[in-house]
């Protein structure tokens, strides 16, 4: 466990200060230019080459290339893992700048189709000049991605997790100074995201220096390695092109409800993926090295004892976080996003999307941590299929409870409820594959761990209660702000220590040894 949680930390923490920098620049985004048709669509724009970087870089090629090049490690050495590592980026190079050109010439298609709701010639004008200047950085952010599954298969875990600090840094700046520079503001921002992203990969390089690698570009598509990995990739691009499918599906349907619906979901995402991202993420980061060499070796009792473990660690995170969130969204919206263009309604329609989100931080934190599981066995078809169902449920649902009182929230809703579905399938078929994983000894840590969470929400209400977060002085709801994210994390430690949490006991351990 102090492996895990070392590595976990090191990501943790390179991600704690990304998501800082990544809070700062969402204030200033909200205080600049508000929730309204244009940050919709420019949101829209951004969120295209995110798209395909989550699904062809973080997404398909790391689940399909990390368990081979950690099984070559294993096997054959460094010299023969480096060489499918040559092959890899080859292939990879050629394909993204194929994909660059496609999306640079059919901008205004895939934004035209991304923005179906929206019926404004000038926003959607827009929506295409800002996709074409930051789809170049889909080329980046996906070598960062091929360099952190080298990096993290030879244990380096903090290039890779500190890139996202320079990105939202070269964003600030893009907000802050490039947009003085242009009749439309927004440009700026948009060169921000593509110098972040050459930043990113400018970081790699020294560190990719030290495990050996030299860029080579070597098409042998008939090399072993690269056939094992695009036999995996073809069925895990399916797999993730349907779990992208969610999130485009439910961009296009907040494009039907009103002007700054989609950066309401937005900004409540940010604020979900900041638990999300700091901890379930990092975890996930360091697990499937692990779990890929765990199934190589086929050493089955550690594979499951290292997914409960990992389970209970993250949720030891996520109940307080979701609960927190569920409880005082409307006081870190208003202190964090209520200033300059976003006003207390924007906050008040922020916070419905951020309650029903959090309501499926646990689900999710499970759901990233349990299909690494299936790729460690080089088996993408199995999350293929729950991610289809999945898809089909969150269709469903989110068009019907969009349509009800609960509009733009209700697509959150119907997100959370389709996730927790692809949870449950894909415990059960995990544990067809490789029998009984002992979740049932998380029983009693998850029972103690909600038990804390609720003495923590009594007390951070109690204490928000004295404050009126829309009349009161910023300064005031700043420090009311800050008692309660305090008192809130000392109360729920205090909790676990005295329930006895096994996380608590070893956080205690660790610093008495310091």
């Amino acid at each position: 466990m102090s492996s895990l949680v070392r590595s976990a930390g090191i990501v943790a923490g390179s991600t704690m200060l990304s998501r800082i920098l990544g809070f700062t620049r969402d204030m200033l985004m909200a205080a600049y230019f508000g929730a309204s048709g244009k940050t919709d669509v420019f949101f829209i724009a951004f969120r295209i080459p995110n798209l395909f970087r989550r699904f062809f870089g973080e997404g398909a090629l790391t689940i399909s290339f990390i368990p081979v090049y950690t099984e070559y490690l294993v096997q054959k050495g460094e010299q023969e893992a480096l060489a499918v590592a040559q092959r890899t980026l080859s292939f990879l190079v050629v394909m993204l700048i194929a994909i660059v050109a496609l999306g640079e010439v059919f901008a205004p298609e895939i934004t035209s189709f991304m923005a179906q709701g929206k019926n404004n010639p000038g926003d959607l004008q827009l929506a295409s000049e800002l996709t074409q200047i930051m789809f170049p950085y889909l080329f980046f952010v996906c070598l960062v991605a091929f360099c952190m599954g080298v990096l993290n298969s030879h244990k380096y875990f903090f290039a890779p997790a500190f890139s996202a600090v320079l990105f939202n840094a070269s964003m600030i700046v893009g907000i802050l100074v490039l947009t003085q520079y242009f009749s439309e503001p927004l440009y700026g921002v948009a060169i921000g995201v593509v110098c972040g992203g050459i930043i990113q990969v400018i970081l790699q390089i020294p560190y990719m220096i030290k495990t050996g690698f030299k860029v080579k570009i070597i098409f042998d598509w008939k090399h072993p390695g690269i056939k094992k990995i695009i036999k995996m990739l073809l069925p895990a691009l399916f797999g993730l092109a349907v779990y992208q499918i969610n999130n485009v599906i439910n961009l296009i349907l907040a494009g039907y409800l009103a002007d700054g619906s989609i950066s309401y979901l937005f900004y409540s995402e940010r604020l979900t993926e900041l638990v999300q991202g700091v901890f379930i993420v990092s975890i996930g980061n360091v697990i499937l090295p692990e779990m890929s060499q765990m199934t190589t070796l086929k050493d089955f009792d550690r594979l499951k004892e290292l997914y409960v473990t990992s389970i209970r660690s993250a949720l030891f995170i996520a109940i307080p976080a979701a609960a927190a969130l569920m409880a005082i969204g409307l006081p870190i919206i208003a202190v964090v996003f209520m200033r300059g263009e976003f006003d207390f309604n924007d906050a008040l329609m922020t916070n419905r999307a951020l309650f029903y989100g959090a309501a499926g931080i646990c689900s999710v934190a499970m759901l990233r941590l349990t299909t690494p599981t299936f790729f460690s066995f080089q088996d993408s078809r199995t999350p293929v299929i729950a991610a289809t169902i999945n898809t089909v449920i969150n269709v469903i649902l989110g068009y019907n409870l969009m349509q009800t009182s609960l509009q733009h929230a209700g697509l959150n809703l119907a997100l959370t409820i389709s996730c927790t579905v692809q949870l449950l399938i894909l415990i059960f078929l995990l544990r067809r594959k490789i029998g009984r994983l002992g979740l049932s000894k998380l029983a009693m840590p998850v029972a103690k761990n909600i038990l804390a969470a609720v003495m923590m929400v009594l007390a951070v209400v109690a204490i928000g209660g004295q404050v009126d977060w829309v009349e009161d002085a910023v300064i005031k709801k700043v420090l009311f702000l800050i008692s309660m994210v305090v008192a809130g994390g000392a109360v729920y430690g205090l909790a676990s220590i005295m329930l006895e949490v096994d996380e608590a006991q070893y956080i205690i351990k660790r610093l008495r040894r310091k």
